[in-house]
């Protein structure tokens, strides 16, 4: 990576550096401690200040970790490296002895600064945590008696205070700053990224990636060697290979602590959990657990995590570092360490080392792990069963049971969420003889790749597999798997069989909660979203009394909900269950609550909310998401970017959710994709695009189902903008479809108050325009104000009452709702209104300029005219045949009659009737 692109975010680290040259370039001496973790951009600024000061003489000597213990080490080359650097004279025996004194190790490095005095020096100290303390005091030594030279003194350090308090440099001592350097914030990642090739990525992604990497260029630089030809990251980049340059980064870094430290590190690699001191200490069978922690905490590579409970645990401080750190363990030191891990661990932990640590079978250990995974299925932990199932697979002698066991995790692994571990077992599920389990299993790794209509494919084929078999309680499992792939595909009608398929084949109270949300759910595919809250309206009101057997059917109604109109009921139920984590949700069902909750939010206002509960969405979805997942994420952050103006990022968060839909094989991800692409639209006042966008969604009979259920959504855009583009047969029918909805709150009132109102006015009934918009207006509201809808009809309101010469009134509803939408953080809104506001102003300007001419005399408007053109009076006098002072008589009383007090005034009147056309110019 360039200089140029490490320097992405520290403009201001350079700044105060440059200004630090100043200082000893003016004969004060500058001293600066440069702090921060590996890869966090030390050297990078340093390089670019030393590149910025041509006038000085650079010399640099770095720490290096074999010399630590090596008495003035450093102090013996930084003296060769000046020699060298002005007098060629680097081969005399080194200046300094080990056994010398402080003063005098001091007094050689400012003899031989001394012998330079051409020009100002920057001397540049690297990795200098890992220089020898006695060099570190000599140089304190050093910097404190040359306070008045032009000396600029920069010390790169992963530990500050440390090397700082080591060479006697307190804060007091005049000249001298420290500077730790943090994370890129996200405008730097972004820069980064982008100069990096990273393109099109939503903002979501760069806050990801920020959060991911702690804004550390190293971590960023590699997650941008990922990237493929068209500069893309994977969706899920939590997932994404460590790349050989981060290796190469972090077993240099890892390099630099000692031995004990190491060793510590190491551990913490195979743990991969934060732990106690007393745990490594305990594992590691070593007194210097402590001092080691401390190198570690104080070097950036671990951190003290506080548990609930108030415990302290140590843990690794990035995932990219523990995949290095386990990977270039030889397998007899992962095996050696695992067992010493479960050597001093409970079960569960303890089962999962001793997994590790094999060498051969268990059948012991493989019948632990069974009765563990059962109980944990049965208590609803699916990931913690599906790791015990694993070890299942890897203890047990038998080969049956290990296909067994095998099978059974995979799908845990996918109901539970962790789509990639489960993708990592394909090549062994596609090597076993077809069974009934085997499809079921690649129907549901189909499911964990996005494609939702060949896994449906499959586990219709598992389920009638197992109930030949006779095992009904596998095919309604089966059969719920398929309800909820069929949904998604949007097969209201087939999901609501499948799902009573089930029912009908198990007593299980988890299948059944499951397949009565996904009966709700087909219900309302078929018949629209209030057909479907019929079917779950057994459901309590409160949401915090509804069973944990039913929060699928919750999510269902909070969905509905907010489909149907009653925007506060649906997000209610929503947060509960996102905000709740239970394991008897489905990972799907729990992620599509947070998605929908931010488009209720959305609808009711409230951009912020919206855009936070968008972030949970985002940040669960890379931690147990498909890539299609975040289609729906990124169609309704692009529709939130686009309202409140900010179109890059709207435009690049369309662009992801196009690619994800491209890669799916049913049409659920291009329908949102549409909408999100008509929403930009609209707001752009693009209306062909609106119509062209949604008309093609609509003749897709594929989509008819999505189309009922997201028809309030949608359907006021499509009749609203054909309206604006002519299209009265295309409106008529969005108002009939919209008409046909079953209302829930105050939204579809607005909604049809809208579009009518619309059709009205672009049939030129004006009057009956108005009276629909003010009906719009007047609906209480009930279960959630849509303040978005309510205050776009508002401005429409406005625009029309201008048509009809009702002005005041018009700028009393377009100042409202301008007012309505600074408040939301909407400004391509607020603009519309704005553009009503300047409309009326111009209109009455143009009024008045007209009644001003209409009092004029023949003779005071051809003059009036001619002023209008810039013409002198002289020139005035000589075109209409009359003397300057008549011209000038004719102008007073022009002026008078107009009330204007100069000829600019005029000329601007004159040009404000030449746009009415009432003044040929």
């Amino acid at each position: 990576m360039s200089d140029e692109l490490s320097l992405a975010g520290r403009a201001d680290d350079l700044r105060t550096l440059l200004d630090a040259a100043d200082r000893a370039r003016s004969g004060n001496s500058a001293t600066i401690f440069l702090g921060g973790p590996a890869g966090v951009g030390k050297t990078a600024l340093t390089v670019a200040m030393t590149r910025s000061l041509p006038d000085f003489a650079t010399v640099t000597v770095s720490g290096v970790s074999t010399e630590q213990y090596l008495n003035y080490a450093a102090v013996n080359r930084l003296i060769r490296s000046m020699r060298t650097k002005w007098s060629d004279d680097a081969g005399r025996a080194d200046a300094v002895p080990a056994d010398s004194t402080i003063i005098s190790a001091g007094g050689r490095l400012i003899a031989a600064l001394d012998e330079h005095e051409e020009k100002p020096v920057a001397l540049i100290i690297e990795d200098g945590h890992l220089l020898d303390r006695m060099s570190l005091q000599a140089l304190g030594f050093m910097l404190l008696r040359t306070t008045h030279d032009q000396l600029l003194t920069v010390v790169n350090t992963e530990h500050p205070f440390e090397t700082r308090q080591a060479t006697g440099l307190t804060e007091s001592v005049q000249g001298v700053t420290q500077i730790e350097l943090s994370g890129l914030d996200l405008d730097a990642t972004r820069t980064l990224l982008q100069a990096l090739g990273v393109s099109h990525l939503s903002e979501a992604q760069v806050a990801g990636v920020a959060k991911w990497s702690r804004g550390n260029p190293l971590y960023i630089t590699a997650l941008a060697r990922t990237a493929d030809e068209q500069g893309r990251i994977p969706e899920r980049f939590l997932a994404a290979d460590v790349p050989p340059s981060l290796t190469d980064a972090i077993d240099a870094w890892c390099a630099t602590f000692p031995p004990d430290a190491r060793r510590v590190l190491d551990a913490l690699a195979v743990l991969n959990t934060p732990v106690s001191e007393r745990t490594l200490r305990d594992m590691l069978d070593s007194t210097t657990t402590a001092s080691a922690i401390r190198a570690l905490v104080g070097g950036g590579a671990a951190e003290w995590i506080v548990t609930p409970d108030r415990e302290a645990r140590l843990a690794l401080v990035h995932p990219g570092q523990r995949q290095v750190l386990y990977a270039s363990l030889p397998a007899a030191e992962q095996r050696a360490l695992h067992r010493a891990a479960a050597g001093v661990l409970q079960p569960p932990q303890r089962w999962r080392h001793q997994v590790a640590a094999l060498d051969g079978y268990d059948s012991n250990l493989a019948e632990q792990l069974g009765a563990a995974a059962a109980t944990e299925e049965d208590s609803g932990d699916l990931s913690l069963a599906a790791q015990f199932e694993l070890g299942v697979a890897a203890a047990a002698p038998d080969s049956g049971r290990r296909e067994a066991a095998t099978l059974r995790a995979v799908r845990l692994l996918v109901f539970s969420g962790q789509y990639e571990a489960a993708l990592g077992r394909a090549p062994v599920v596609e090597e076993y003889a077809p069974s009934p389990a085997r499809s079921e299993a690649l129907g549901l790794l189909d499911q964990a790749a996005g494609h939702d209509a060949s896994a449906a494919e499959r586990l219709l084929d598992a389920r009638e597999a197992f109930a030949a078999r006779g095992r009904d309680d596998d095919a309604a499992r089966a059969s719920t798997e398929l309800a909820a792939l069929q949904r998604s595909i949007g097969l209201g009608a087939q999901s609501a069989r499948s799902a009573q398929y089930a029912i009908a084949r198990t007593s299980d109270p988890e299948i059944i909660g499951q397949a009565q949300a996904d009966i709700a759910y087909g219900t309302a595919l078929q018949d629209g979203p209030a057909a479907g809250l019929r079917q779950i309206r057994h459901l309590r009101d409160n949401p915090t009394d509804v069973p944990a057997s039913d929060l699928d059917s919750l999510v269902c109604r909070g969905i509905f909900r907010g489909l149907s109109g009653d925007l506060s009921g649906g997000v209610n139920d929503l947060r509960f269950v996102y905000r709740r984590h239970s394991p008897r949700v489905t990972r799907r069902n729990h992620f599509e609550s947070a998605v929908h909750a931010a488009s209720g939010y959305f609808l009711l206002g409230e951009f912020d909310e919206a855009r936070r509960t968008l972030a949970l969405a985002f940040d669960d979805a890379q931690v147990s998401g498909r890539d299609v997942d975040f289609s729906s994420i990124h169609t309704m952050s692009a529709s939130l970017y686009a309202c409140q103006g900010k179109w890059q990022a709207a435009e690049a968060d369309l662009q992801q959710a196009n690619r994800v839909a491209q890669l799916t094989d049913f049409g659920g991800p291009d329908f949102h994709h549409r909408q999100a692409a008509a929403t930009l639209d609209f707001i752009r006042q693009n209306w062909h695009g609106v119509v062209a966008e949604l008309s093609r969604v609509l003749k897709d009979s594929a989509n008819d189902g999505r189309a009922r259920l997201y028809g309030l959504w949608f359907l006021p855009l499509l009749g609203v903008a054909s309206t604006h583009v002519q299209n009265r047969t295309v409106a008529q029918e969005a108002a009939e479809a919209l008409n046909g909805l079953e209302e829930t709150g105050a939204l579809p009132l607005v909604a049809r108050c809208w579009l009518h109102g619309s059709i009205l006015v672009a049939e030129n009934d004006l009057v009956a325009a108005i009276r629909t918009f003010r009906d719009g207006l007047a609906v209480p509201a009930e279960r959630g104000e849509p303040v978005l809808h309510r205050s776009i009809l508002r401005c429409d309101l406005a625009r029309t009452l201008a048509a009809n010469g009702q002005h005041q009134e018009a700028q009393m509803h377009a100042r409202a709702a301008e007012k309505v939408f600074a408040a939301m953080g909407a400004p391509p809104l607020a603009a519309w209104c704005r553009d009503v506001l300047q409309d009326q102003s111009a209109s009455a300007e143009a009024t008045a300029a007209e009644r001003f001419w209409n009092e004029l005399t023949d003779r005071e408007k051809d003059t009036a005219r001619l002023v209008g053109r810039g013409w002198t009076n002289k020139e005035i006098a000589a075109e209409l045949f009359v003397s300057t002072k008549t011209v000038e008589y004719h102008l007073g009383n022009t002026y008078a009659k107009g009330a204007l007090r100069n000829r600019m005034q005029l000329r601007d009147l004159m040009q404000t009737l030449a746009k009415t056309g009432r003044v040929i110019s």
